[in-house]
Parts: structure tokens; C-alpha cells; sequence
């Protein structure tokens, strides 16, 4: 079975809303230097199938009576290949980086909700020295300044998947239809970026996915933004004692950013309404 995230509700009708939670540290950093974590997902421990994928591949035939063709440059010299033998080589190679997926991807991830996330926050948020930054699709997709080209980019919200090994949306054949290394590959790899196990269903995600060719010393990756035009407002904590929200208020204001700081009203007890005496 697979779950898409629900549409959040909106009164108003405006763009949806997206939230980063984070403690305080990383708020610090983004501040500083204007830019977003793009984490590699063979980094992303908690979750040890982000970017999976599976892809049938062709078999290398022996050597036949096929005509050759001559490869110049390789080494040793010049060698010779038959057509089947090289397309099966193409089919393995774009499977072997399809299945290698999350060494190739790196992905920053939000929470797709009309409303703050209880289970986000204790998770991600440090409660009572957390941060959330609230935006929009629209908003975000604004204030990238990403520097890659739009083919090696993709967002969109998570399809969460009971079973991510047999859902058919994580798997490929490359026997027939063989895309090449390349722009065709790119966009296959991107697409599992967006696909997770339903465990992790209460996140909501939505996320931006970069594609990189592999480079197994970079953990990820920072990309600019306008953060006047990403952010909308910001929230400290649940449990944020009155001297966080003034650290986070100086924080703001030392970084020149100017919208507004809101606390989270998530243990606010109810307002009883006390009725008056006759």
C-alpha cells in the first residue's frame, strides 16, 4: 500500500506550509551564512533505505558470430565489441548507479502540515531549545539559488510505501529500455529521492533532491537561499523557557532578519471560561 501525504488543511486557502525544525546551532548556521544542508542519504543513518532502488539488467553474452565494432582508446590499445556485449555493459552500468542511488543524492527535507508537528518537534527539535522555520512550497522554490542546472533537481512530497522492496514506483527494467548515463539516468535516480518506507509516515516530508556524480568524501552539500523570501516566521520551542525566545529574538536580530518570532503554543493549556456570578 502506498500513502501520500494528505493536503494540509487550510482555511484561507493559501499556499501549504513547510516546516524545518532544528536546534539552535544549526539555526545559527543557516543564518550565518544563508545557506541550506543538503544531506547525502548514504549519511541519513536513521533510515538505511533512503534512495533504494531495484533494476533488472542484461546479461553480458559470450563472444558470437555478431559484427565487432572497434573501440579506440582503451587500454592497452585498440578492442573490438559486439553490439550485445555493449549494450548489456551500458544496462549494467546505468543499473549499477540507479541501485547505488544514495550515494548520488543528497536531500533537505521539511514537514509538509498546515500546523506544527508534536512527534517533529520531540525529534528534531530539541523542544525546549528547538527551532522551526515556517515557509511555503512556493516560497522555497523562490529563494533556491541552487547551483546546479534543473536537471539535476527534482521536490515534491514523499509517497510513503508499506513495502518500499515490491513497490513498483523504487523499480526499473534497464534490459530494453536503457537510458545512458547521463540527463535520461538522472532523472530515474531523482525520482527515488521522493519515496520512503511507511514508518516514517508521521514526518509528512516534503524535500528538494539534488543529484551529484559520486564523491564519497562529501557528507553533503550547502546551497544558497534568500532567506527573506524562504522564511515566513519563526517558532521557538514547546517547552522554550522566556530567556530562549530572547536568545532567539537576539539571534534574528543579529543576522538582520526581520520577520516575525512566534512561540509554540503546542502545551498551552486550554482557556476555561469562568462563568459569572448572578
Amino acid at each position: 500500500m502506498e500513502l501520500d501525504v494528505p493536503p494540509p488543511e487550510n482555511g484561507d486557502h493559501g499556499p501549504p506550509a513547510i516546516w524545518r525544525y532544528m536546534d539552535l546551532p544549526r539555526f545559527v548556521s543557516i543564518l550565518s551564512t544563508g545557506r541550506l544542508w543538503f544531506a547525502k542519504a548514504a549519511t541519513l543513518c536513521d533510515d538505511p533505505w533512503e534512495g533504494f532502488g531495484k533494476a533488472e539488467r542484461l546479461k553480458v553474452p559470450p563472444a558470437d558470430n555478431c559484427p565487432e565494432l572497434a573501440i579506440r582508446g582503451a587500454p592497452g590499445g585498440t578492442r573490438t565489441i559486439s553490439v550485445p556485449q555493449m549494450m548489456a555493459r551500458f544496462s549494467q552500468r546505468s543499473a549499477e548507479i540507479f541501485e547505488n542511488a544514495r550515494d548520488h543524492l543528497y536531500v533537505n527535507s521539511w514537514c509538509l502540515d498546515a500546523a506544527e508537528s508534536m512527534a517533529v518537534w520531540q525529534i528534531y527539535g530539541s523542544l525546549g531549545f528547538g527551532v522551526a522555520l515556517k515557509s511555503s512550497v512556493e516560497q522555497y522554490q523562490r529563494a533556491a539559488r541552487l547551483e546546479v542546472d534543473s536537471s539535476h533537481y527534482i521536490s515534491g512530497p514523499v509517497t510513503y510505501h508499506d513495502s518500499l522492496e515490491s513497490a513498483p514506483d523504487i523499480r526499473r527494467d534497464f534490459r530494453e529500455s536503457i537510458p545512458m548515463p547521463g540527463f535520461g539516468l538522472r532523472g530515474e535516480v531523482l525520482k527515488l529521492g521522493l519515496h520512503k518506507r511507511a514508518c516514517y509516515w508521521y514526518e509528512h516530508e516534503w524535500r528538494a533532491v539534488l543529484y551529484q556524480d559520486s564523491r564519497p568524501d562529501i557528507v553533503g552539500v550547502h546551497e544558497a537561499f534568500d532567506l527573506e523570501q524562504l522564511i515566513s516566521a519563526v517558532y521557538a520551542g514547546p517547552r522554550a523557557q522566556e530567556f530562549v525566545v530572547e536568545v532567539v529574538s537576539s539571534i534574528m536580530d543579529k543576522f538582520l532578519l526581520r520577520k516575525p518570532l512566534e512561540r509554540s503554543v503546542l502545551l498551552r493549556s486550554p482557556q476555561r471560561e469562568i462563568a459569572s456570578a448572578d
